[in-house]
């Protein structure tokens, strides 16, 4: 767990939705598909808060939030910035694995959109999930994203020739992870996860499906085209991936998916 702190200590997570057009992106669409069930005094929790570019913008709109991270100097940024912006919200230092703070059936909307890039055991993964299910409402939504093994592998032969080998391709596609000394930190704590994969786990643990988007589409395969766009061009190409991110097919060429689960009214967890 330390060697997954150290990872985001010292980095600027918040910068990383905001410094190119294609992680903007990322943002713009996970913020349009979880829209229509944010409002104000809507109860939502979100694990993998960062520095709350997330849990503060659903604040900004009412929302009665609660923020939820692990590494304590991400806690401390959101903190301040929180303060800053003059808004109210509850934030804790805690794991996506085990939230008591946060009270049974009391919220609406769980968000989960970055623990499971990390949980790299099965039973973490699952334990993830029961604790979404258990804080939420009958009913109650879940959104939860994942990095894609299929682009991850698709990076390494852009990027980082030095890991297209058979040992690191079959570990990535059979298990999701890459323990490679030759790759960066951030893959070595990682998880990689199938869209197959994700709608089985948000599933067997007591939620229906209603949308699985893909919220980078293709687009990080053409990033240099899409940073370089005029504030028009992207919008124009936002208008566009919005209309095509539910395309199945899109699923694993894309960075990101997105699940969005309701919560069933059955014990079935």
């Amino acid at each position: 767990m330390q060697e997954l702190i150290d990872q985001y200590t010292g980095v600027d997570e918040d910068g990383r939705l905001t410094r190119q057009l294609i992680t903007q992106m990322e943002f713009d669409t996970t913020m349009h598909v979880l829209s229509e069930y944010l409002a104000a005094g809507t109860k939502v929790t979100e694990q993998g808060a960062a520095t709350g570019r997330y849990s503060l913008k659903f604040a900004s709109m009412g929302c009665d939030t609660t923020a939820v991270e692990l590494a304590p100097e991400q806690v401390s940024i959101l903190k301040r910035k929180a303060n800053e912006q003059g808004l109210q919200l509850d934030i804790y230092e805690g794991n996506a694995c085990s939230v008591p703070f946060v009270e049974s059936n009391s919220q609406d909307v769980c968000v989960i959109l970055g623990p499971l890039y990390h949980l790299q055991t099965q039973m973490q993964r699952d334990q993830a999930i029961r604790e979404a299910h258990r804080i939420l409402k009958p009913d109650g939504i879940i959104a939860v994203a994942y990095i894609s093994r299929f682009f991850v592998a698709g990076m390494f032969a852009q990027q980082s020739a030095q890991l297209i080998t058979p040992d690191v391709l079959s570990t990535l596609l059979e298990t999701g992870l890459v323990p490679s000394k030759l790759a960066d930190s951030f893959f070595n704590v990682g998880y990689f996860a199938t869209p197959a994969e994700m709608e089985s786990l948000v599933g067997k643990h007591g939620f229906t499906k209603l949308r699985h988007v893909s919220t980078d589409g293709f687009g990080r395969y053409i990033s240099f085209g899409v940073n370089n766009f005029t504030q028009a061009q992207y919008q124009t190409w936002l208008n566009y991936h919005l209309k095509t991110c539910d395309e199945p097919s899109l699923l694993g060429s894309s960075n990101h998916g997105l699940m969005l689960a309701k919560k069933s009214n059955s014990d079935r967890v």
